[in-house]
Order: structure tokens, then sequence, then C-alpha cells
């Protein structure tokens, strides 16, 4: 907790953000699984795929009321209250007055659901029938799973610097989006290719979004005269 305040407090007093090591690399990678995501869209079919059917069956022989309310729960932490969540987050941020890094995080969670629902709309994949919920738009990809990958991801690269520590921040980022795109469907409101998409998307989306940020704030700060550090 220490460390974290220390990055808020030092972020406070400079325009330069440091999210990734390598910024053109991530660049890449982000770029890299966008088009992956957009690849699928292309070539998914209206029906489940084979391993899709599988996951559903599985989802299905493992239904309990306890694992049912721990998918409500994500179902619910993706609705209504991700934008308390995205408010509190934004509101660090202001508070730090990391201006660069609001603008990061501001562009990725606004560019998530736009991305999802532009895909959406083209691909217009059907749902499951058994679905347990009755959620709104067709199946791929899921938003809730982009969601959670791009918020966590952001997290991450909000709130840890880019070295080896940081890594001890990633299984649980993973596991909040692995849990996210699980409830999706246990609930029987996705097939497993809309989560591993959503996800991937979301994951895309953060990579670009900071490191583009982090890009532009450089060649900004030369074209300035002002050392970087």
């Amino acid at each position: 907790m220490t460390s974290l305040m220390s990055r808020w407090a030092g972020h406070a007093k400079h325009d330069e953000e440091t999210f990734v090591a390598k910024p053109a690399c991530a660049l890449g990678w982000g770029s890299g699984l966008l088009a992956l995501v957009v690849v699928a869209a292309v070539l998914i079919p209206a029906g489940p795929l084979d391993i899709d059917s599988r996951w559903a069956e599985l989802m299905q022989d493992i239904q309990a009321p306890w694992l049912r309310q721990v998918a409500l729960i994500f179902n619910a932490l993706g609705r209504g209250w991700s934008l308390v969540t995205i408010g509190a987050i934004g509101l660090v941020l202001v508070v730090a007055r990391r201006w660069v890094a609001l603008v990061a995080f501001a562009c990725t969670e606004a560019a998530t659901p736009l991305l999802v629902a532009v895909i959406k709309a083209l691909v217009d994949r059907p749902r499951p029938v058994d679905e347990l919920i009755h959620p709104h738009g067709s199946s791929f990809p899921s938003g809730h799973a982009a969601y959670a990958a791009a918020t966590t991801t952001a997290l991450v690269l909000l709130f840890t610097k880019p070295d080896r520590h940081r890594r001890a921040w990633v299984p649980p980022s993973v596991l909040l989006t692995a849990g996210m795109s699980w409830s999706r469907t246990y609930l029987q409101v996705h097939w497993l290719s809309d989560v591993v998409a959503g996800a991937t998307l979301g994951l895309a989306v953060a990579l670009i979004g900071f490191a583009t940020i982090q890009i532009i704030t450089v060649r900004r700060t030369i074209n300035r005269g002002i050392p970087v550090r």
C-alpha cells in the first residue's frame, strides 16, 4: 500500500507517466490481440463451436445455488457497479492530479464498450437458449469480460511500476477477469468463445490506450525540449 501511495504522489508532480517499459512493444501486442478479435468476429459461426457446447454442458452439470450467487455478484459488478468502480478510480486519479493517467484510463473505458457494441452489431451472434438471466444484445463478444479485462489491466498499469514487482499484481487481475468470464458462461448468457474474445478485446484496448498515451506524452515532452527521465 505504501508503494502505491508513493506512486500516486510522485505522479502528481509530473505530466510524464510510465505505464509500460516498452510502449511500442505494448502497442504492437495490443494491436495484434485486437486483430485476432477482428478475425474471430469474421470467422465465428452463428451457432456454438464444439468447445462452446461442451463447456455449456459442464456449466449445466455443476449448477448449485451458491455458485449461482457468486455468478450473480460478478453480473452485478459488470453492470451498475461498474460505473461506481470506474468513477472511484477516476476520482483517485483526479485527487492525485494524474491528468495523463486519467486520460489514458478514460480512453480505455470509453473505447472498450464502444468496440464491443460495434462488433456485437456486426456479428449479431445469438445467445445460448438456456440463459438464467435476461441480458440485452447479441452474444459475441462478451461486454462483461471485456470490461473486466480492460479495467483490471488498467489498474495494474496505473498503480504499479513497470518492473518485476508488477508481476505480483498480474495473477489477481487474471483471476478477476477469469471469474467474470466464468460467470457469463455459468449463467448461460454467453458461449465460451464469446468471453475469450471479450477478455482479449479488453486487454487489447487497455494496452493500446495506455501505450498510445505514453508515446504521445513522451513525444510532446521531447518537442518542448524537456529531458525525458
